[in-house]
């Protein structure tokens, strides 16, 4: 069963696509092909591809095809600039998603008010936003780094940095902000800057699975967005590595202290004499080890205990519901600014019934310039509240096959 999607959560799937680097299939002479979504504007689409030339034709309509989160994206769409290595086509009047989940999202009832929470401890604190997200909570045993001595964690860090570099230290932005081109980038995104060496330069790829360290595109989208164009970005950044060489940095590691929305500081290491080894990758991981401890360890020993508390429960525009998740509108640039896939909420549903309390996760997050679009995925549920909900949606008795789970929720007594 196919049903058609609304132009908002469209824009929401595509720049998700787009984001993740999904892979789509496209259907072109007799064949299928891995095409990639390079860019999405309003009236139109662009494609990375390896198609032959020979198979896209201007003016041609195309098949397109995806899966995401178990169900099928589906749609047609007409080429407009064929490329070699890119192509754009109109964006597309329809789309639909193909329900192979086992329970459909439908549009919201007309008395079920949503609204959510963040769950367990948020700070308002003073220090720079980032784009990515620490939730604060304990991190994985670290056989090198143990939060619960702050003085002990310190001279571990010492150590092992000492032992890679000449220079080490600490930078936190509590009575400081970033001022740096690169510290203002290790913020904002929560990446780390890491230069393998100098004559290298800034790396061209990430090689890590998920986004960790910034790229030479990241620094020049930076220039572009201070209003350069782009030859002038690419300049800019040259001249920025030639400062580097210039001022004897050797290879040099930034890595983000990052805790809940918020970059608290900075581990930097760096060589400036030579004698000892470029920094390798591992040395990215085992300080992200450290950061991520350091963090917890701060909490732990009481740093952020004299700042105020955030409480609020937010009201959500829904625009579908399911048994096992929502998507919802949002346009609190301040609460899209903080909300990260990887958030744990919790959810309220209020129907003229009954009141539905569940835990959640941020799976989906799109932000916009205006508006944020955010998809959550139930995570743990009452059975009772369960049963209402199932039968509130879907107009059916809730069944003994459908009481064990659905798309992951835990279906558990509170």
């Amino acid at each position: 069963m196919a049903i058609l999607v609304k132009n908002i959560e469209r824009e929401f799937l595509f720049l998700t696509a787009m984001r993740e680097r999904s892979p789509i299939t496209m259907s072109a002479g007799n064949g299928e092909w891995t095409v990639r979504i390079a860019s999405v504007t309003d009236g139109s689409v662009s494609f990375q591809h390896e198609v032959p030339l020979n198979l896209l034709r201007k003016g041609a309509s195309y098949d397109f095809r995806y899966n995401v989160r178990g169900q099928t994206i589906a749609f047609k769409a007409r080429m407009t600039e064929p490329g070699e290595k890119r192509f754009g086509v109109s964006m597309p009047e329809k789309v639909y998603k193909n329900l192979s989940r086992r329970f459909a999202r439908l549009p919201p009832p007309g008395d079920l008010a949503v609204s959510f929470s963040f769950a367990g401890e948020r700070f308002d604190l003073d220090f720079p936003s980032s784009e990515a997200f620490n939730p604060a909570s304990e991190p994985e045993p670290s056989p090198q780094f143990d939060p619960s001595d702050l003085r002990d964690l310190m001279a571990e860090f010492e150590a092992k940095a000492l032992a890679i570099a000449n220079d080490r230290g600490i930078v936190m932005f509590k009575d400081r902000k970033p001022e740096s081109i690169e510290e203002n980038l290790v913020a904002s995104t929560g990446r780390c800057f890491y230069l393998p060496t100098a004559l290298s330069g800034i790396p061209r790829s990430d090689p890590f699975a998920e986004r960790t360290i910034l790229t030479r595109e990241d620094f020049t989208a930076y220039f572009m967005e201070s209003g350069l164009e782009p030859d002038f970005a690419e300049d800019e950044v040259s001249r920025f590595e030639r400062a580097k060489r210039a001022s004897g940095i050797i290879s040099e590691l930034m890595v983000p202290i990052l805790f809940q929305d918020y970059a608290i500081g900075y581990a930097t290491i760096s060589n400036r004499h030579a004698g000892k080894p470029p920094l390798e990758l591992g040395s990215v991981e085992t300080f992200l080890a450290f950061a991520r401890v350091f963090a917890w360890s701060l909490k732990l020993h009481g740093y952020f205990k004299d700042s105020p508390m955030l409480n609020e429960s937010y009201r959500t525009q829904v625009v579908d519901v399911s048994a096992g998740g929502l998507l919802f509108a949002c346009g609190d640039q301040r609460l899209i600014q903080a909300l990260k896939e990887g958030t744990e909420v919790s959810v309220k549903a209020c129907a003229k019934k009954r009141i539905v309390n569940a835990r959640g996760t941020i799976r989906r997050h799109y932000a916009g310039k205006r508006e944020g679009y955010f998809g959550i995925e139930f995570s743990m549920m009452a059975p009772e509240d369960f049963r209402f909900l199932f039968e509130y949606l879907y107009g059916r008795p809730f069944t003994d096959a459908d009481s064990d789970s659905v798309e992951g929720i835990r279906v558990i007594n509170p």
